[in-house]
């Protein structure tokens, strides 16, 4: 059953339990760290990181990001600039993430009814655990996964997803994924859950049944749900 299946035989979020977020541009803003990380694995490169709006291309590896930003790139300049970034970013860059209006409140709110929390990135596990440390909210969730929580690494969103699903038991009827990206909405559809797209985050998605503005929105959208049930 797809998405849209899903949510004409339930309603939007009627019967969810289980919600599985996003990190970059869903839960924090990390543009700040990035950006700066980045610009000084640039110059480690012999390069100048071309200006532009960074917050359209967070979200896949750095080694994309690098690419999209500058396609000229060449192999060994891409490998340096994603070591240089990674050293810098997981010494320094994580530390200016904030996390969205709302979001550490309310993902203690869910928590408290019952929800089962999880999240999903492509932020690899160190600066990934500091970050949710550092802002409080780790112990909102069950698990978190990462890039690279496992060797070998995961290919994509959808693979992480499906094994999420798998070991701790989440049925695709009462499972949501919510995102801000293309890859976040894929990795819904591929796994047969339903997507809410936060409309605040960098990235942007194909048409999609289910937005919010703002994390509030999401919290009532699935207050409505439960008591609709």
């Amino acid at each position: 059953m797809n998405n849209a299946e899903l949510i004409r035989k339930a309603g939007p979020l009627d019967g969810v339990r289980a919600l599985v977020f996003d990190l970059d541009g869903t839960l924090v803003d990390s543009a700040i760290g990035i950006s700066a990380s980045l610009s000084s694995a640039f110059k480690a490169a012999g390069r100048e990181m071309p200006l532009g709006d960074l917050a359209k291309v967070v979200g896949p590896p750095i080694n994309v990001i690098a690419l999209r930003l500058e396609p000229s790139l060449t192999p060994d300049e891409v490998t340096v600039i994603e070591k240089e970034y990674r050293a810098e970013y997981d010494a320094n860059g994580w530390r200016s993430t904030t996390a969205f209006a709302g979001v550490v409140e309310g993902l203690m709110r869910l928590r408290r009814t019952g929800l089962r929390l999880f999240v999903v990135t492509n932020k690899p596990r160190i600066p990934t655990q500091k970050m949710l440390e550092h802002l409080g909210i780790r112990v909102a969730f069950e698990a978190v996964l990462t890039r690279d929580t496992r060797i070998p690494k995961y290919a994509n969103k959808t693979e992480m997803l499906a094994e999420l699903m798998r070991n701790y038991g989440l049925e695709a009827e009462i499972t949501a994924m919510v995102g801000d990206t293309s890859e976040d909405q894929e990795a819904a559809r591929d796994n047969g859950v339903r997507f809410v797209h936060v409309t605040y985050g960098y990235g942007c998605v194909l048409e999609t049944d289910l937005q919010v503005k703002q994390f509030q929105a999401l919290e009532d959208m699935l207050s409505r749900g439960n008591k609709e049930q």
